[in-house]
């Protein structure tokens, strides 16, 4: 692969790098603390890697990809591993595994094996040790060579056996163990139900949330107080036989530890060649969520236990071993420019421009800022390395500068005073943090309320994509959502994008649309400050859409959840040419179906808000369940707020609602009061 980088810029990046990486890899690895995700870092450590594969003679010996991450703590005692705990190298896709597997393979081109894959657990590492089969010693991995004794904790675990058992492996194994030392490796990790557990008790009890099970992990394990990893419920699995019994593969190393008492993951599984091993790759990454425990990635190893000892290692890793990390929901990457975008209600959005990368399964290149406040909060500049991340369908967007990085070219950004698309004046209200373009006629808005109208929440017509609207704009077909009901097959049919079947299946859907609940009738027309929560609580009032589309401002100020800004949003569109004409066009093609009476249940008159991820059920569902039963699903937390339902990783509105006083449930909880 060819340089992106010149030698002489290189070696400053480097310089940064390692500073950078080293500084986060000491409070991540060390003092239980972490500034910025294990997945960051990661990305971090990669761009490290790929500029010291291209310039060799740049890696300095104390580059971090030459050690192992951690030191001991002074107050443990110090133990000296009898063989050095060896990191992985971390390769990020299907071509980089092949590129691994090809490097060993010129190694040893006779050479064949197939491959053990195992889960690349978040937890931390640790190596037990026991002497005529009684467990006793634990360790960390420390910088490899020496780690922490932790035997006091581990002890509490309680898939960790104290003693191994030995009626199930053979005659020789079992007089090995009964005579000697047996060392066995693995990760302790926390099992997420227990992750939510001990959240919901850190919540209720008005602490804040702990952010990751790794940092949990790592700090339960590292307390002079064997209680509090008792108290945590922590799970160990292995993933290697150190001490040689004769195992002549991994697989058959697995089986034993097994048989002596000791957990591997159930996932672990063996796959004859590469295309194998990346289709449980991709059959585990789809599987994910629905893990019990937490993963960033898949471990390779070959199966070969000889062969795997005559192929040695490259400094700090193994050459017959490699982590196939999953794409990360938060890596580095390179702003490169900073854009406005107009949305539906004229909102002037500014975007990142990032150098292409890859995160939670997609190749990123722009990413939201907010508003021009957030930029100066964050102080992100043209030229800056930036931490993005990507949660579910979320918009990728920047929540962290990493200003060490920072070129000197690196250029501050500006807000404009009008529009980008109409050169129009644009204007921000005291009292809010977003500017707008004020222009009706703005091509940009109307786009956007087209896109908006036949979006999911709305008129979910299918079909319509950005694309597609582009082609009908671009031909002066539409100028409004009501001109989508007036398109015939023929008019479409020659179109760029439009075949006959197309065409003809694309009017059926916009038909099929013609009768519409009152509730996303109201979401359709795109009116600002009005969202999926608050058309249904103005259909719930209203009840038939004459009865909506006559309200006033005093009316409208009744409505329950609807303040002054919104009232008074609503009131200017029903009472504006724009509105009226769209309404009109709009109510001419369309049934509006009336509001049926909001469900009654066990959360009648209850707001609650739903944050983190669940394990039986989607957001979506959760907060559907909750109107079922009479509630309404909210996206912030206030007072007023009946409960937080907190899932995994659950973030900000956990520890408001502790801030609060504002009850929190588990998942548990929730569908007990829901009566499941």
């Amino acid at each position: 692969m060819k340089p992106r980088l010149t030698k002489s810029v290189a070696r400053d990046r480097l310089a940064k790098l390692r500073t950078l990486i080293e500084r986060h890899r000491r409070l991540m690895h060390v003092e239980d603390t972490s500034e910025i995700s294990e997945a960051a870092l990661d990305s971090l450590k990669h761009e490290l890697a790929e500029i010291e594969m291209w310039y060799p003679d740049l890696i300095t010996p104390d580059s971090p990809s030459q050690r192992v991450a951690g030191t001991p703590l002074p107050q443990f005692k110090k133990v000296t591993h009898r063989v050095r705990m060896f990191s992985l190298a971390d390769v990020f896709s299907l071509e980089e595994l092949k590129e691994w597997d090809g490097r060993w393979r010129k190694l040893a081109p006779h050479a064949t094996t197939d491959y053990l894959i195992d889960l690349k657990l978040d937890g931390l590492a640790v190596t037990l040790t026991y002497d005529h089969g009684r467990l006793i010693q634990a360790a960390t991995r420390g910088d490899g060579f020496v780690g922490e004794d932790v035997t006091h904790s581990v002890r509490t675990i309680e898939s960790v056996p104290l003693s191994l058992s030995t009626d199930r492996v053979p005659s020789p194994i079992r007089q090995a163990i009964n005579t000697s030392v047996v060392e066995v490796r693995g990760e302790v990790v926390m099992l997420k139900k227990d992750f939510d557990a001990l959240n919901a008790r850190q919540v209720a009890a008005g602490k804040p949330a702990f952010a990751n099970p790794r940092n949990v992990s790592a700090g339960s394990i590292r307390q002079l107080d064997p209680a509090i990893a008792a108290a945590r419920k922590l799970t160990f699995y292995a993933w290697e036989l150190v001490t040689d019994l004769g195992q002549t593969s991994l697989a058959e190393a697995y089986e034993w530890i097994r048989a002596m008492g000791i957990p591997t993951n159930p996932k672990a599984t063996v796959g004859a060649t590469i295309n194998e091993v990346a289709s449980v790759h991709a059959r585990i990454e789809q599987e994910r969520e629905r893990l019990p425990f937490w993963i960033d990635g898949m471990v390779v190893k070959l199966n070969d236990v000889v062969l795997g000892r005559r192929l040695g290692f490259v400094g700090k890793t193994p050459r017959a071993a490699v982590a196939w990390k999953y794409s990360a929901e938060q890596v580095t990457t390179v702003v490169r420019d900073i854009v406005l975008q107009v949305g539906r209600t004229g909102a002037l959005t500014p975007v990142a421009h990032l150098d292409p990368v890859l995160v939670a399964g997609t190749t990123v290149a722009r990413a939201t800022l907010h508003n021009a406040d957030e930029i100066r909060r964050l102080d992100v500049r043209i030229g800056d390395t930036v931490i993005i991340q990507k949660a579910g369908d979320i918009i990728p967007e920047i929540v962290q500068v990493l200003t060490e990085l920072r070129p000197a070219s690196a250029r501050v950004w500006v807000m404009a005073k009008r529009c980008p698309v109409c050169r129009e004046p644009i204007e921000r209200k005291e009292s809010e943090a977003i500017h707008y373009c004020v222009n009706s006629k703005c091509p940009a808005k109307q786009r956007e309320q087209l896109e908006h109208f036949v979006s999911k929440s709305a008129f979910d017509i299918v079909g319509l994509g950005p694309s597609t609207i582009d082609v009908l704009v671009e031909e002066e077909l539409i100028h409004d959502a009501g001109d989508f009901f007036t398109l015939k097959p023929e008019q479409l049919i020659g179109l760029p994008l439009f075949a006959e079947k197309k065409s003809v299946n694309l009017i059926a859907a916009i038909h099929a649309r013609r009768r519409i609940p009152l509730d996303r009738f109201i979401s359709g027309l795109g009116i600002r400050h009005v969202g999926t929560e608050t058309a249904r609580s103005l259909a719930h009032y209203f009840h038939t859409v004459e009865a909506f589309t006559k309200a006033d401002l005093k009316t409208l100020s009744h409505v329950p959840d609807i303040g002054e800004v919104v009232a008074n949003s609503i009131a200017t569109y029903l009472s504006s040419a724009v509105g009226k004409n769209i309404l009109k066009k709009l109510l001419a093609a369309v049934t509006v179906i009336p509001s049926a009476a909001p469900a009654t249940g066990p959360f009648n008159g209850k707001s609650f808000v739903v944050t983190g991820t669940l394990l039986s059920m989607t957001r979506e569902e959760a907060e559907e369940a909750i109107r079922q039963a009479g509630g309404k699903a909210i996206g912030s937390v206030s007072k007023k707020t009946a409960a937080v339902i907190v899932g995994a990783e659950p973030g900000s509105k956990a520890t408001k609602a502790a801030d609060l006083g504002v009850p929190t449930w588990d998942e548990t909880r929730f569908k007990k009061e829901l009566g499941r």
